[in-house]
């Protein structure tokens, strides 16, 4: 597998480089020259798959020039150690479940992919493997806890002050191998400095950092493998003729490309839905041609704060630039935090389901946009409890968490940085 830049103006690497990387040295973001394409023969049989057997197919068909399937399905088998279960609401509307892994979040699987793939791709240098990570949600924590294995990995996880819980927080700052670093900022500031990271780390003057964001594509190729679970789950309850429409929650928009990604592998879906929150860059794009990143405003849904999402990069990429034939797979709503809180209000009083802020984007566009002859299948990326006080606040219930606590109250370890790049590079350097 090849890869360039979304700029254009670095030269193309090996996969292995370019995830070793995390980004190009001009500031792109890295993708495949080429997606391979999946044969009719998989599409007949997927409804009879497992979940593990679909990823191993979509995995070694991407990994398959790179690593052997032994290994691949060693890693996959590592990683995917969790359900992803498809539930009815209504009709020709399901949602699909993506937060049952260790940390509660669809981040589990990229990330324990991603871990994985850079011990095999890079055994010799993983050793002394930095990852940094940038995090408005769970994110900091999936990759925390896919490298907690990882010997000698370190993980430095960058976050907004005052945008995450104290249990968020605890999930990581708790970890020996995690560096936690409070930024007083946004997300975009954090994003910010972990490219300026990366970009060090592509010309030689940052050693061994990578990414540990959607932005590398370690973590971001395995998140197709949601979209062709999403339709084999689908086509099992609707059948094999059912026009299929999957609505995605997006924030930096790497769920979404994955999507788009799977699209071009041939997987046969009608088109997507794309739900943002007021932070609505992505959405304003599919309406005007036009990209004006600005400064994220504060919403109900916190996790899809984001206002210059670096993904956009890819799907541009992917199209060419091309805004009509997005269109033709993309359809983009904005929804202001009173529409999410009815939304959340009707799923509970509907079908007695918490379902966290930024789900109910997903959920509300599909309601919404869904035509009668179509089957919807919206993702669901975080188990409700993590919203307990939003849910009480809009409910009145708030959900208990599935898995226990081992966590600690207190948490140490904590740096707190304005958002410069100087104090980043002081704390990084320090032992």
């Amino acid at each position: 597998m090849i890869l360039h830049s979304t700029n254009g103006k670095s030269p193309k690497v090996s996969f292995a480089e370019g995830v070793a990387n995390g980004i190009a040295p001009d500031g792109g973001l890295y993708m495949p020259d080429e997606l391979p394409r999946l044969p009719q023969a998989f599409f007949r049989n997927i409804s009879e798959m497992s979940l593990n057997e679909i990823a191993f197919v979509v995995c070694d068909t991407l990994f398959g020039n790179v690593l052997s399937s032994a290994v691949i399905k060693r890693i996959v088998d590592d990683a995917i150690s969790f359900p992803v279960p498809l539930h009815q609401l209504d009709g020709n509307r399901y949602t699909l479940e993506l937060f049952h892994g260790p940390t509660m979040t669809f981040k589990d699987l990229g990330a324990r992919f991603m871990a994985g793939l850079l011990a095999h791709l890079d055994p010799g240098r993983h050793l002394g493997r930095k990852i940094i990570v940038a995090t408005g949600d769970d994110g900091g924590a999936a990759v925390a806890d896919a490298f907690r294995a990882t010997p000698g990995a370190q993980v430095f996880v960058l976050y907004p002050a005052g945008d995450l819980s104290e249990a968020q927080i605890s999930r990581f700052a708790t970890l020996h191998h995690v560096k936690a670093i409070e930024v007083a900022g946004s997300f975009d500031d954090c994003q910010t400095l972990v490219k300026e990271v990366l970009r060090d780390a592509a010309s030689g003057a940052a050693r061994n950092f990578t990414s540990g964001n959607s932005i590398n594509l370690a973590r971001e190729l395995p998140a197709i493998i949601y979209f062709f679970q999403a339709y084999s789950c689908a086509v099992r309850a609707a059948g094999r003729n059912a026009k299929i429409v999957i609505s995605v929650p997006c924030g930096n928009l790497g769920t979404l490309a994955a999507g788009l990604m799977s699209k071009m592998m041939g997987l046969p879906v009608r088109r997507f839905l794309a739900a943002n929150n007021s932070n609505d860059v992505f959405v304003e794009y599919l309406k005007t041609g036009g990209l004006k990143p600005r400064n994220a405003l504060v919403t109900m849904a916190r996790a899809m704060d984001v206002g210059n999402p670096s993904n956009i990069a890819r799907i541009i990429d992917m199209y060419n630039g091309d805004l009509q034939l997005l269109r033709n797979d993309v359809e983009g709503y904005a929804y202001t935090d009173e529409e999410i809180a009815e939304t959340m209000r009707e799923a509970f009083i509907r079908h007695t389901m918490p379902v966290s802020p930024q789900d109910a984007m997903a959920l509300r566009a599909m309601n919404r946009h869904l035509a009668p002859d179509e089957t919807g299948v919206a993702l669901m990326g975080a188990h409700p409890s993590k919203f307990a006080t939003t849910l009480k606040a809009v409910i009145g219930v708030s959900p208990a968490a599935p898995l226990s606590e081992d966590f600690p109250a207190k948490h140490s370890r904590i740096m707190h940085i304005p958002p410069t790049p100087g104090a980043l590079s002081r704390v990084l350097a320090m032992k």
